[in-house]
């Protein structure tokens, strides 16, 4: 669950937190404007959207024992419900119920999330952790792609579990395609978004769990 919750809340920042930017760090005077402007570009792109879907490349990197990790994922979102499948599990939430299925352990866990719980999982919930808070660093142009553009996001709070956050955008299409944070505990990790696609619709079944089709499933319903 915490896996997820890092990959959704790095997802979740690219999608949303751009809608809320000119809040970040402007009583300190530290938001540079050329990024401002860059970051709600991204905003507009996807605050309109029906739905969204990316494919995306998730790393892990732990500095202190050189240990990787690896996954390749698909995210759905439409409103509060949001679809996560990677290589090692499913998150699906319709907006009351969440499934969450281990493919490994062929284990599947059912609940009904209060807001507080859902909030720490749901990408739209996510994005009001970024509302405020950070700094935003100068744009930096790619040297050998002048469509990529580099923006770092510094918490403002000494407490947060990042010490900076690197979003790299295309500003071509105004998406983002590389989310990077640094990990006070020495823990990295990147969410490559492959594709992007906006204005999807998806059919209800998308949002919706269905275990008979894993024979054998473990179910725990915590409903």
């Amino acid at each position: 669950m915490k896996r997820f919750a890092i990959i959704l809340s790095l997802v979740g920042l690219c999608l949303g937190v751009f809608a809320q930017t000119k809040t970040l760090g402007d009583a300190q005077g530290s938001v540079n404007e050329k990024s401002l402007a860059i970051l709600n570009a991204v905003s507009d792109t996807y605050k309109n959207s029906t739905g969204t879907q990316i494919d995306l490349k998730i790393g892990f990197v732990d500095n202190k024992t050189a240990l990787t990790a690896n996954a390749n994922g698909t995210l759905k979102t439409t409103g509060k419900k949001f679809s996560l499948i990677t290589d090692f599990a499913e998150m699906v939430f319709d907006g009351k119920t969440l499934n969450v299925y281990d493919k490994k352990s062929n284990e599947l866990t059912i609940s009904n999330p209060t807001l507080e719980e859902v909030s720490d999982i749901d990408p739209t919930a996510i994005i009001s952790m970024f509302k405020e808070g950070y700094k935003i660093s100068a744009p930096e142009v790619s040297s050998t792609d002048a469509n990529l553009t580099t923006i770092r996001l510094y918490p403002e709070d000494r407490k947060a579990d990042y010490s900076m956050i690197t979003i790299v955008i295309n500003t071509a299409t105004s998406t983002p395609v590389e989310i990077n944070t640094s990990g006070k505990n020495g823990v990295d990790n990147s969410v490559i978004l492959k594709k992007v696609e906006t204005n999807k619709k998806f059919p209800d079944s998308t949002f919706e769990f269905n275990a008979d089709k894993h024979r054998g499933i473990i179910i725990t319903d915590l409903r």
